[in-house]
């Protein structure tokens, strides 16, 4: 999402190149505005230039970062040469280092939800860079950045990334982060192992220095990715991920069990017999309904709880509005992170009532075919990610947006019907919705965020609302079918880079077609006024 200028330059704000700072042993780095867009510009230095080498190894990171398109990799744009120097533009991202985060805002790791974000986000980028051959070989708190609008993960610098298709040696890599092999220099082991070694590093220096408290799941999980021995790691960036989306189900059920165990060898009077553990039984209090769904109390002065998951052993999901702890009933509110991951289920119901649906909660559950959201569902960041056959969505009325990520890699959704009301399509919403085809918008609507339907290759055409006042970065990049964007806001709304198709069309009224054409960012777009 856009949400201010961080990526908008003018000649009363920016100077044409500023200098940033060193960028390393090799290159000087400068913030540039061309075109009324800001870039980072990486820079040989000058006294290098002479050196065939050194180019090539400017050459090779170009080549390599230019061949991914992800959310969280740099974006790199253009490489020039001339007789006198050399230079790439790339992205520019406005944000801060981990290094730079955890100085000044240490709160932000210190929620669990937060690193768990981070870390996953951090993962997929790697994948990207692992699908082409490519090990990242530097990750550091320096080189990973969160940007200022949403937090979200920005893998830069990939100067010492080494790939299958490059043989030039890597070096300069950071000590306290690099893998045993990395240090022995042979690049024949290089690879994914390397770079999920340095992920756990990176965990635990953010754990060291926010003073963060990781679960004992959470820190089982970075002792694997940091063994010295490579066949001992995580073998993928896949691996970890669905080991971090898993260990919080698992943390859920086994504390279920404990507690069922505990009442049949009848040592509940242990924990009446100290005021500090009831509290603490209490907080952990479950029950089983007769459709097999574990429930907990969220508060026992409100009368709510949520649903931790099931014991595996129903594949129709019937969740309840409320239920009865003792004689008192409780309303069900949400449903906890990862709560039915991959679980084999074949229908899912939400009661009225619901009002979140945790990180992940349904993720890679590939059976479902159908879902239906509450009215009163307000939240569901990633809860619905990765269902490869969900096909339709019924969204109720009356909510007023939808939530981040919340549908990112459903590849078999053909069409989405967004009810009016709806105000806000947060960013990643349909990410990689590969199959989608026909997407309808509320005249309601007012913001796309950033990478809403990024890389929704089944699009040919989108209707966009007149209200529409703001779209995000990559809201429409990467979809290769897209022939026609039907426009209908007079005020051109606000954005930056939206698609790589240049040739699509995007039809705008007749009587704000001179506003498109003159403006810094909807001008680079094939425009005509026939609306």
């Amino acid at each position: 999402m856009v949400s201010s200028s961080d990526f908008i330059c003018n000649e009363n704000t920016f100077e044409e190149k500023i200098f940033i700072g060193d960028s390393g042993a090799t290159s000087l780095s400068y913030r540039v505005c061309r075109d009324g867009r800001l870039y980072f510009m990486k820079q040989l230095r000058p006294e290098l230039f002479p050196n065939h080498n050194n180019r090539v190894l400017l050459q090779k990171e170009f080549a390599l970062g230019n061949s991914i398109e992800h959310n969280n990799v740099v974006r790199y744009d253009s490489i020039y040469e001339s007789e006198e120097e050399m230079y790439i533009l790339m992205e520019y991202v406005q944000g801060s280092t981990i290094e730079e985060k955890l100085k000044n805002d240490t709160a932000f790791f210190a929620n669990e939800n937060n690193i768990r974000r981070f870390a996953l986000q951090l993962l997929d980028g790697l994948k990207a860079l692992h699908s082409k051959g490519i090990a990242y070989v530097d990750i550091n708190a320096g080189n990973i950045m969160l940007t200022q609008v949403g937090n979200n993960v920005k893998i830069v610098d990939l100067g010492f990334c080494f790939s299958n298709e490059f043989s030039h040696a890597t070096f300069g890599v950071t000590k306290d982060f690099a893998a045993p092999e990395i240090l022995d220099g042979n690049t024949d082991n290089f690879g994914e192992r390397s770079d999920i070694y340095a992920v756990g590093c990176l965990l635990r220096y953010i754990k060291k220095k926010s003073g963060t408290k990781y679960s004992h799941r959470f820190e089982n999980i970075i002792k694997r990715c940091i063994k010295k021995e490579k066949a001992e790691r995580f073998a993928t960036a896949d691996e970890v991920i669905s080991a971090i989306n898993a260990h919080h189900k698992k943390r859920n059920i086994l504390l279920g069990i404990i507690l069922l165990l505990a009442a049949v060898c009848g040592i509940n009077s242990l924990w009446r017999s100290n005021e500090h553990n009831c509290k603490e039984a209490q907080r952990i209090e479950m029950t089983e309904s007769q459709d097999d769904i574990i429930y907990r109390v969220v508060s026992h002065e409100e009368r709510t709880c949520e649903v931790v998951g099931g014991n595996g052993r129903g594949n129709n999901i019937y969740i309840q509005s409320s239920v009865l702890f003792g004689n008192t009933e409780y309303r069900t509110i949400s449903i906890a992170d990862s709560a039915f991951a991959t679980r084999d289920i074949l229908s899912v119901r939400l009661p009225e009532g619901l009002e979140k649906v945790g990180y992940c909660a349904f993720f890679g559950c590939d059976s479902v075919v159908n879902i239906s959201l509450p009215s009163t569902l307000t939240e569901f960041y990633t809860g619905f990610k990765d269902m490869k056959r969900l096909k339709t969505i019924k969204f109720p009325q009356h909510i007023k947006s939808i939530s981040a990520a919340a549908f990112v890699d459903c590849i078999a959704l053909e069409k989405v019907y967004i009810p009016e009301g709806v105000e806000r399509i947060e960013f990643d919403a349909f990410g990689r919705c590969y199959g989608l085809k026909q997407v309808y918008l509320p005249q309601t609507l007012k913001v796309i965020e950033r990478g809403v339907f990024w890389m929704c290759k089944g699009l040919e055409e989108v209707t966009v609302p007149a209200g529409v006042e703001e779209i995000g970065d990559y809201a429409f990049y990467y979809c290769d079918r897209l022939k026609h964007i039907y426009l209908h806001a007079h005020t051109p709304p606000a954005i930056t880079t939206i698609l790589k198709n240049s040739s699509a069309v995007i039809h705008v009224p007749f009587t704000a077609l001179e506003n498109y054409r003159k403006h810094p960012y909807w001008a680079e777009y094939n425009i005509v006024g026939d609306l």
